[in-house]
Parts: C-alpha cells; structure tokens; sequence
C-alpha cells in the first residue's frame, strides 16, 4: 500500500481539471479565430494551460507566457495575475522550484490589491498553489500556514468548495508528520463539503488520502471499503491520471490478499498508462510498484534490478518521499541477498533524505532494518538504540507494520545479548502484533470476498483466475442448461411423435428437432469457446512472466526498464482481445507483433520476424478468434530458434484461401524432431503445449459455430518448420 501512499503524495494538486482533447480543439479555435475578443483568448489561454501543464508542461508554460505578455498589453490586471500563476505552476511541473514559487507568489500579491470575490479566489488558488509546493519540498508548517491563509480568503469570497482543496492539503500534512487522527479528520471534511457540491473528483482526493491513512493504522478493512467505491468512482469519471492511480491501489489490495502475483496485472496496467501520459513520477512509482511485488514474490534479484530502475526516475525528478521508500526497500532486498555493504550505504542515505523531511514513517522502517543489519553484523547494542528509537516513533503514528518490525528486531537483538527477559518482553509484543494483523488480514479477506457481490465485477475483470473460474462455471452451467432442453424435445417428440405424424406435422416436426439441434450446438460451441479463451488467457501470461523473469535476471537495467513497458502494452491488448470471440485481425496482429518483439529482445536479437497479410484482406473488417495462432508462434521461438545456432527468422503470413483464411507460421530453427534438453535461460522444456491442446479445441469450435473448415498442420522442413492454421473468413 506505501505505493499508493507515495503516489498520493506527488500528484499536483490543482485547482482546476484537464480539459478533453475535443475541448482542447474549441480553445485553440477561439484563440486562433480572427476578432475574437481579447478577453475570450486570454481565457482560452488560461484553460488550455491547464489541460497541457501534465503532458506537455512545455507547451503549458509558453502559453503562460503569452498570456501575461497578452493581458498586460489589455491592461487586464485579473489575467495577468492569474497568467503568473499558471507560469508558476508549468515552472514547478518542470521541476524549477524557485522560479515557480516566485511568479505565484507575484500573481499573489496582484490579485490582493482588490477585494471583489474573483480577485479573492484568485489570491486563494494562489495560497493554495504555494501550501503544494511548500509540501513537495518538504515545508510541512510552512504548507499548513498557506492553506490556512487560503481557506480564510475562500470564506471571505463565499467560495466554500475551495476549502476541500485546502483540507486536503492540511490533512496530507498532518499524515506525513504522523498524526493520522487529525488527517482523517481533514479529509473527512473534504469529503463533506464535495458531497455538498456534487464534485465527485474532490470527494475522491478524500477518499484516496483516507484510504492510505487507515492504512498508515492498520484499518485494512476501512482501507478496502474506501478503496472500492472510489476506484468505481474513477472508472465513471474517466480520468486517465486517476484512473493509472485507482490500478496502483487495486494492485495493492489484490496482493495485500496474501498472493503478491495477483497484484502484477493492475501494476503493469498502471505503468503502462503513466507511461502513455508521460507521467514520470506515477512511471517511477509503478516500477517501484512491480519491485516490490517481485520481492514479497521471493524474486529478489529481480526486485533489485527494477527498483533500482525506479530509483534512478525517482532520483532524477527530486521525488524525495518514493525515493526514501524505494531504498529502504532495496537495503532490505541487499540484505536479504547477504551483500551488506550496499544494504548499509543506502538505509543510512534513506535516512538521512528522511530524517531531513521529519518522514516519521520512512524513519521508523528504516531505523527497524538498520538494526536488524546490525544484529546480522553481530552489533547488537547498536540494533537496541535503533529499534527503541524507531519502537517509539512507530508507537506514537500508530504504523502497525513498522511496530512490529521493530519488535522483531528488539526480540533478536535481546536474544544476541543474552538478555532473556527483554527478548521474551518483546517477543511478547511481537507476537501479539502479529496476531492482530493477522487477524486483520482474514477480516480482510472476508471482506473482499463480500465485496464480490456488492461492488462492480469489472473491477476484477483482469484478475485472470477469477475470471476464468468464472466463466467456466458459468459455461458448464448453461451447457448443462441446454442439454438438459434438448432431452426434453426429445422425450415431447417420443410422446406426441405419433400424433404429429397423423396430422400431417412429422415433416414439421422433424425440420424444426434438427434446427433446435442445430442452434444448440452453437450455443453450446459458444459458450466452450468463453471457457477455452478463459484458459488461453492465463496460458498466454503465465509464459510472458516466465519471459519477464528470465530476462530481469540478466541485469540489464535499461532493457529492463524498456522491456517492463512494452510487456504491460502486450498484457492490455491481451486481456482486452480475450474478453471477446472475435477481434478485427489488425488487433490481433498487434498483440502477435509486440509479443514477437518481446521475446526478440529476452533472447538478445537471436531471431529477426515478418509480419505480412495479403492484399485482398482488409485487417479492420475481417475477424478471427483472439490469440488462436500464439501457442505456434510461441513453439518457433521456444523450440525452434532456441535450439538454432546463429541468428534464425520467423515468418507470419496472413493469406486467402476461397472462402478460408490461412495463417503461415514458418521458422528456420532447430526442427520439430531436434533435442533439445533446455529451453533459453535455463527453462525447462515443455513436453506438451497446453496453448496447442487448447487452439485444437478452439478450432473445433469455430467449425462448429461458423462451418467450413478450421484446424492445423505442420511440415517438416529442411531447416526448420511451417505450420499452417486454416479457418474460414469471419467478417465484421
């Protein structure tokens, strides 16, 4: 959960929304348009700041620019105060802190040289912009005293909603210096007053601080509740930011259920849209995300090389708070490896950066793995004054985790020392702690299993288990159904066949027995082939891990970093195309291509790949059975180049055939019948594809729903293997 606390804590905290791009379209027309009024384009400016100052803080910045050089040629002193303030918050997106905090506090003082309510809001957006960027660097006093100053000029223009956004600056404060009792109460209040004003994208600002400050306490079961109707809450809004950070705290949740791999596709989600939004910090945070779950999967190796991936983003944009966070996580991941002097080196630095933000939390965590160093480095009286001093600060900001981590540590150092009684003082503790998150943890999952019922299923819609569970439960189910309809015709045709015959209905009768047998079939063939797809699917991921594990192995931090992105565009193509029977072919082709190019770049370039489709084929309006051609796809490169010497290539083809369609999948590698004793890096080699088995079926099916013809063959070549893949054309 620390992730969702992080990410809570570096989102700039605006005044305004994100104007859409179709939005976006109409401000560019009224500044462009000839005769527009002056004071219409200043406003469009003002908008379009706005909108561009995530994305393209460049673009957000030279159109700041502008505006004030535009207002004060108008003589229009309301836009010029409010174009500095916009200059001061591009600045700040750009990391220019200074700067940033010179031109809102100058856009400050313009806008109180009047009292009308505009000008008072102004001043008001104004200390609520310096009260962000005091917190960001770590001035939690000086934050506090901003937003006090704005909430006093809001009331003085009758402008309530605008005291949310101050709670919610206040309440974060008060989290970060570890008094959670007076956050909740702050975002409480945010909640109220955006309740009050039906501003659904406020109340969520509250929820998501309330949720990672029960968290801070130990409320899980709060935590969830909050988590859920908020992630819902976001999901209707549709806003691609918030959305990236409701994945964020699903992965959390999912894998804070005891298995951390049910955490890895809402991770890999979210990575994925910061990384199309250009949101470096939520990229930092999502691969620190990914880190962390590796770790708590036992893969610590691979944890490092991704955190220290995040590390450096997170380093490289002064992002102190996920920084701090991120390298307690690597000292306790280099401990855990046994190489000591790196784990020591960064704790002491974490706690330092820490120690300099008064980040009571992080201290505490940290004081907690520095003493169990010592401990391990046979220093015990040194792990006792770290622990107690952590012990103390865990206590007082009520963080369960880091309570009991430091006990832990006491009980350890205690024992080194021979002092059995304080050991079993605190081992006392220790297990009581335990006992009590443990319980928490099976009220938790209690809770999430309730939650099933009551909250939208689409929001597990990629938890790949539960979904095929699911529908194959509810495939057998129906499939049951419908044979259970058809005994039934055929018992009414055994009873009241001969009464039909005598009146002239046989013929009828026989006609309408073979068309109700008919639409059963492909009703039962529809509903095997959701249950079959609901298997691919996790077929298709568990490989792809397997591929991701074996190449974060190998410690190539860039490739790695590159590899993480393309593989969460694969994953969401992927569970998109499964969740229907057919694609376009184009969208198919697309998750094949990056799925080639993925395992190209784990095996080192070691094979080259084409992708060609035939003249007459329209990609966008022919459809075909998602994934259908992977598991052939994945024998060329598994058993094919990896039992080649030297650098192989793989052909995909798409062609004509009649009324068929034939995909071609040909290799130059190894051959079907070559030995092959390991799969690259190590991998045991499959003895059966269970992708294979399950295309077989699939095509089974597609013959059945569609007729014509549907199946597979291979040639053996002289050097390598083809594989053809035959199914009639599926138009959209």
């Amino acid at each position: 959960m620390w992730r969702s606390i992080i990410l809570l804590l570096i989102v700039p905290f605006t005044t305004f929304c994100t104007a859409q791009d179709d939005q976006n379209d109409s401000l560019w027309n009224v500044y462009r348009t000839p005769g527009t009024p002056t004071r219409n384009k200043l406003e469009a400016l003002n908008l379009l700041t706005n909108a561009l100052r995530a994305n393209d803080p460049d673009s957000s910045l030279t159109l700041a620019k502008h505006m004030v050089e535009l207002a004060m040629r108008a003589n229009d002193t309301f836009m010029v105060a409010e174009g500095l303030r916009k200059e001061g918050l591009a600045q700040f997106t750009k990391g220019a802190t200074k700067k940033a905090i010179q031109l809102v506090d100058s856009g400050l003082h313009i806008f109180l040289l009047r009292e009308d309510s505009a000008y008072l809001v102004g001043a008001a957006n104004a200390e609520s912009n310096l009260g962000f960027i005091e917190q960001q660097e770590t001035n939690m006093d000086a934050s506090i005293a901003h937003n006090r100053r704005s909430m006093a000029l809001h009331l003085k223009a009758g402008h309530e909603i605008g005291l949310a956004y101050c709670y919610n600056d206040i309440g974060r404060a008060h989290r970060i210096q570890g008094r959670p009792d007076s956050a909740l109460v702050c975002f409480a209040k945010v909640v109220e007053i955006a309740e009050k004003y039906d501003d659904e994208a406020v109340a969520s600002w509250g929820y998501n601080n309330m949720i990672v400050t029960y968290n801070d306490m130990g409320r899980i079961g709060e935590a969830i509740d909050l988590a859920y109707k908020n992630i819902a809450t976001m999901e209707r809004l549709g806003e691609p930011l918030e959305i990236a950070h409701s994945y964020v705290m699903l992965s959390d949740l999912r894998a804070s259920l005891g298995d951390p791999k049910e955490g890895f596709p809402s991770m890999l989600k979210a990575h994925e849209l910061f990384t199309e939004i250009g949101d470096r910090p939520g990229m930092a945070h999502s691969l620190s995300g990914l880190g962390s779950l590796l770790f708590d999967s036992g893969r610590t190796d691979s944890a490092i090389i991704v955190l220290k991936n995040a590390y450096a983003l997170e380093k490289e944009a002064d992002l102190k708070y996920p920084m701090c966070q991120t390298m307690l996580l690597l000292g306790r991941s280099y401990r855990l490896m046994k190489n000591y002097e790196e784990a020591e080196n960064i704790l002491k630095e974490s706690l330092v950066i820490a120690g300099g933000m008064d980040y009571q939390l992080n201290i505490s965590g940290t004081l907690a793995e520095l003493g169990k160093l010592d401990v391990v480095l046979d220093r015990p009286e040194l792990a006792v004054t770290k622990c107690k001093q952590g012990l103390v600060i865990a206590e007082r900001i009520k963080a369960a985790d880091e309570r009991l981590l430091n006990c832990e540590c006491l009980y350890q150092a205690y024992k080194a020392l021979g002092n059995g009684d304080l050991a079993l003082a605190y081992h006392e503790i220790f297990v009581g702690v335990r006992d009590s998150l443990s319980l928490e943890s099976t009220q938790r999952k209690l809770t999430q299993r309730d939650m099933l019922y009551t909250f939208n299923k689409e929001q597990l819609a990629d938890s790949l288990e539960y979904a095929a569970e699911r529908e194959q439960l509810e495939s057998e189910r129906t499939i049951e159904s419908l044979r259970a309809d058809q005994n039934r015709n055929r018992a009414l045709a055994t009873a009241f066949g001969g009464l039909l015959l005598l009146g002239g209905g046989g013929a009828w009768f026989v006609t309408d027995r073979k068309r109700r047998a008919e639409r059963f079939e492909k009703e039962a063939a529809t509903l095997e082939t959701q249950a079959l797809r609901s298997q691919m699917n996790p077929h298709f991921i568990f490989n792809a891990l397997n591929s991701i594990n074996a190449f974060v192995q190998k410690n190539d931090q860039d490739s790695a970093t590159s590899y993480l992105s393309k593989f969460a565009r694969v994953m969401r193509l992927v569970l998109e195309n499964s969740r229907h029977a057919e694609v376009p072919l184009n969208d198919d082709l697309e998750a094949l291509r990056g799925y080639l190019d993925l395992e190209r770049m784990r095996m080192e370039k070691k094979f080259d790949f084409t992708i060609t489709v035939d003249q007459t084929i329209d990609p966008e309006e022919v459809m075909v059975p998602p994934l259908v051609v992977q598991p052939f796809v994945e024998n060329a490169i598994w058993h094919g180049m990896a039992g080649k010497e030297g650098k192989g290539h793989i052909t995909l083809s798409v062609a004509r055939r009649g009324s068929q369609m034939v995909w071609t999948i040909e290799d130059d590698g190894a051959g079907r019948h070559a030995k092959k004793e390991a799969s690259p890096l190590g991998q045991p080699m499959k003895k059966t594809s269970l992708g294979t088995a399950i295309t077989r079926s699939r095509l089974d099916l597609v013959q059945k729903q569609h007729g014509g013809k549907a199946g597979f063959h291979y040639t053996d070549l002289p050097q390598g293997t083809r594989v053809e893949v035959e199914i009639p054309f599926l138009n959209a």
